[in-house]
């Protein structure tokens, strides 16, 4: 079986309302015409811009390893105590008490 490829151009085009870029056969509804405002992104938290400024090994490696790092607390595990709520209705949970994320190591320990 030969797999198609499908380009779908540069996402070059900037949308009218909020600068958006987006393809050039894309057709969205961005910020509903402009009738939607974000407030701006907050600051990274200190320590987090501290590696992505550093000049040294330590920077560098976390920039090059970011994708990594975000994959590997994407995928921690949630522990909590998950109440189940009356009723009927879509799937949803409510949490009591605390939060927990699980993360395993980034690598596996050499044997």
């Amino acid at each position: 079986m030969e797999h198609q490829i499908h380009y779908t151009g540069a996402m070059d085009v900037r949308y009218q309302f909020r600068g958006a870029l987006r393809f050039q056969r894309e057709q969205l509804n961005c910020c509903h015409n402009g009738k939607v405002s974000l407030p701006p992104l907050q600051e990274y938290p200190e320590n987090l811009r501290l590696f992505f400024d550093a000049d040294g090994a330590e920077g560098s490696n976390f920039r090059q390893n970011i994708r990594n790092y975000n994959s590997a607390f994407a995928f921690a595990s949630l522990g909590a105590n998950i109440r189940p709520l009356p009723g009927r209705g879509p799937y949803c949970f409510r949490l009591q008490g605390q939060t927990y994320h699980y993360a395993s190591n980034l690598h596996a320990d050499d044997p």
